[in-house]
């Protein structure tokens, strides 16, 4: 049998579907000099915390980098544990490594696969700095009550939303909960970039 690869997205496909605007709007950033952090991305750090519904938006390099910057951000040191999602992609273990802290690996509910509130509970102890609940495929974790157990032990909520653009839970958006959302806009993301790209939102 012939082998035959198989692309997992096509992107010269999509970028033809869209050619005429992704073109003018390149052309545009070019012909003003608008290259680097400039007003397309105000505006879209602006836009996007509107629409999740947080004070700010910080456009960042990818989520990997934005989940990093956030476990810095709280002060996270070496012998610090992180709760997690034992249902992830690599770059949520990765971040946290990257921070200095140590990933704990948090049992994830049969119903939707995501992280399980009374596993997160049971992992709890002295060196336990924050919970990193995953949303994925669309499904929001249970993050009024991982906000909840997060309060009663002074713990910081970061949400790794990097597939949790658009999806909300009880009328919040994904990414406004706990002290920051963390979102990937890779380019097979629900929202892609040409390239890689990231954002943090926080109040």
């Amino acid at each position: 049998m012939k082998e035959k690869d198989i692309r997992f997205i096509n992107y010269a496909y999509w970028y033809r579907m869209e050619k005429n605007e992704i073109d003018h709007i390149i052309l545009d950033c070019l012909e003003r000099g608008e290259l680097l952090l400039r007003n397309e991305v105000r505006s879209f750090e602006h836009n996007l915390a509107k629409y999740v519904g947080t004070k700010y938006a910080v456009g960042v390099s990818n989520c990997t980098d934005a989940l990093r910057l956030c476990l810095v951000a709280i002060g996270l040191k070496p012998g610090d544990e992180v709760i997690t999602s034992a249902h992830t992609f690599a770059a949520t273990v990765a971040a946290i490594e990257q921070a200095g802290g140590t990933p704990v690996l948090a049992d994830i509910k049969f119903s939707d696969h995501l992280i399980d509130p009374d596993s997160v509970k049971m992992l709890i102890n002295s060196k336990t700095k924050a919970i990193l609940p995953i949303s994925l495929n669309g499904r929001v974790a249970d993050l009024e009550e991982l906000e909840e157990i997060a309060v009663y032990h002074e713990l910081s909520l970061i949400e790794d939303a990097a597939q949790g653009l658009g999806g909300y839970r009880n009328g919040r958006m994904s990414g406004s909960f706990g002290l920051a959302g963390c979102f990937s806009f890779y380019p097979a993301k629900t929202l892609g970039a040409l390239g890689d790209a990231g954002a943090v939102t926080t109040n």
